[in-house]
């Protein structure tokens, strides 16, 4: 991934590199794509890839599978399936297009656009905007963290009154607490192994914040558990949950202790789904749930495909009667 605050720093390197001077670096979560105008646009394309290996400093054999390249309307078909939100992993999602107009925007600021990068883009958000208004591919609220919802909601009923504790605070954990905290909870813990992190999270959303040395004893009196750590190891073992099962005050009922692992790899050991009293679940348990509501957008698909392969068209009409003198963009 490319940093926000060193994307000056990136396009330098790739200007130097490359000898590319117009491009787009489009940096999210689960995507890296750069969209570039080369004078050879199969040669423009390797370049970028050796660009990838050496400033991320991967070796090019181990990084090749990874690529993929479009070039031409291609190019062009693929920036529109992306804004557009067929392109990611959940179907018709939204935020990818805001994503798209802020990489945007911040080359053309730092002057790595030209007519070309500037009429694909500009296009590329009249295309997102439009499919959104003639299509139901974006209807309904689909994500990781309206998901969480609905799984609480079908285990264990509404969350009013319910105490959560959510364990790391990365992107993932930022989406649910979104959809949570439109819930009626009775509170809201944070942890993290940065405690200033928490701390600041926690006053933003008017939560309190615990220290991870301290997360046993806040286990004790949670109803629902959420983690979602960056942690390479397990982090609740199966004796640490069964010891917080014997533990919990007579008050609580422990049979509505539920967890929801969203950890790649597993905050939680697996084997606590034995423990009586427990409910867990992974992100594999919330796929049945998303798919559920992905069904009415698979049906908007060809509608959405049949938009972008018009725009498409145009806008290369367009970019081919400008006859700039040079390359199309190539994608990697």
């Amino acid at each position: 991934m490319f940093s926000k605050k060193r994307l000056d720093e990136a396009f330098s390197f790739l200007k130097d590199y490359t000898g590319i001077k117009s491009a787009v670096i489009l940096s999210t979560c689960n995507r890296v794509e750069i969209y570039a105008n080369s004078a050879e646009s199969m040669a423009g394309a390797d370049k970028i890839a050796k660009f990838l290996s050496v400033y991320h400093e991967i070796d090019k054999y181990r990084l090749a599978p990874y690529l993929y390249k479009y070039v031409d309307i291609e190019a062009a078909r693929h920036l529109f399936r992306v804004a557009s939100g067929l392109d990611s992993q959940i179907l018709g999602e939204t935020q990818v297009l805001g994503q798209v107009q802020w990489f945007y925007e911040k080359a053309k600021t730092l002057g790595f656009t030209d007519n070309l990068i500037e009429e694909v883009f500009e296009k590329a958000e009249e295309v997102g905007k439009r499919i959104r208004v003639e299509t139901d591919i974006s209807k309904g609220d689909i994500s990781i963290g309206s998901a969480v919802v609905s799984l609480i909601k079908e285990r264990i009923g509404e969350l009013k009154a319910k105490k959560i504790l959510i364990i790391g605070l990365g992107k993932i954990s930022e989406i649910v607490l979104k959809d949570l905290l439109k819930e009626d909870v009775k509170a809201v813990l944070v942890s993290n192994r940065t405690y200033e992190k928490a701390k600041q999270i926690a006053k933003t959303i008017g939560a309190a914040a615990i220290r991870f040395n301290e997360l046993r004893e806040n286990l004790k009196g949670a109803d629902i558990i959420i983690s979602a750590t960056s942690s390479p190891h397990i982090i609740l073992r199966v004796e640490d949950i069964r010891e917080v099962i014997e533990d919990r005050p007579k008050t609580i009922d422990h049979r509505q202790l539920l967890i929801i692992d969203l950890a790649v790899p597993r905050d939680v050991d697996p084997g606590a789904r034995e423990i009586k009293g427990v409910k867990l679940y992974c992100l594999d348990d919330l796929t049945s749930i998303i798919d559920n509501k992905l069904e009415g957008r698979n049906s908007e698909i060809s509608n959405a495909e049949k938009i972008i392969e018009e725009e498409a068209h145009k806008v290369w009409r367009k970019i081919t009667a400008i006859k700039l003198g040079y390359g199309v963009p190539s994608l990697r």
